[in-house]
């Protein structure tokens, strides 16, 4: 029965994505999907929502990782607390974009094993700066080594050093951990209404 489930959730999702005006742009080496949109929402310093002619587009920046925000797991209830600067970033990722027409370079797709909603890993391009590069550079987000590959590997790790030897942002602070490695020490469960 929830594999039933995951595979319609999975084919809806690919009809929705399959249904967006995209359009092929060649990039070095291989081409790329881009599509246009309206910002209409931030979630987290690495994380937006694109309209894109009616469809809200759920993105992940590429290549940063941004401080986790607080929040309450809509499974067990629990609390998590966020890192320090989580809401600067995320604030400085909305001044830069909210409501704001974008390009969106689609660089992969997610589907999430607790959340069926398919979210796109892309880069986002305002006026024709890398959204993603600022992020790294204004010092609100990490190169997340993790997942760049290795043409935009040294750009964004350059940004990052940049930040980190200026102490901009979160970089202020003596050893920032990255969001992969955070493991809140406290977790409560939320207050129920």
């Amino acid at each position: 029965m929830r594999t039933a489930s995951r595979i319609i959730a999975l084919c809806s999702s690919c009809l929705i994505f399959l249904a967006l005006p995209v359009h092929a742009q060649p990039a070095s080496p291989h081409h790329v999907s881009v599509l246009e949109g309206l910002v209409v929402g931030v979630a987290e310093g690495d994380r937006l929502t694109v309209n894109s002619f009616g469809t809200e587009i759920p993105i992940r920046l590429y290549g940063i990782a941004a401080p986790q925000t607080a929040k309450v797991d809509k499974f067990t209830g629990w609390f998590k607390p966020g890192q320090p600067y989580a809401e600067d970033a995320f604030r400085a990722l909305s001044i830069k974009v909210l409501h704001q027409q974008v390009k969106v370079e689609i660089r992969n797709t997610l589907v999430s094993k607790t959340d069926p909603a398919q979210v796109v890993v892309a880069v986002v391009y305002l006026d024709g700066r890398n959204i993603n590069m600022e992020m790294v550079g204004d010092g609100w987000a990490w190169a997340d080594r993790r997942f760049l590959n290795r043409i935009d590997h040294p750009r964004y790790m350059t940004a990052e050093r940049i930040a980190r030897n200026r102490k901009n942002g979160l970089w202020i602070q003596e050893n920032p951990q990255p969001p992969w490695n955070f493991k809140p020490q406290i977790k409560v469960r939320a207050k129920q209404n």
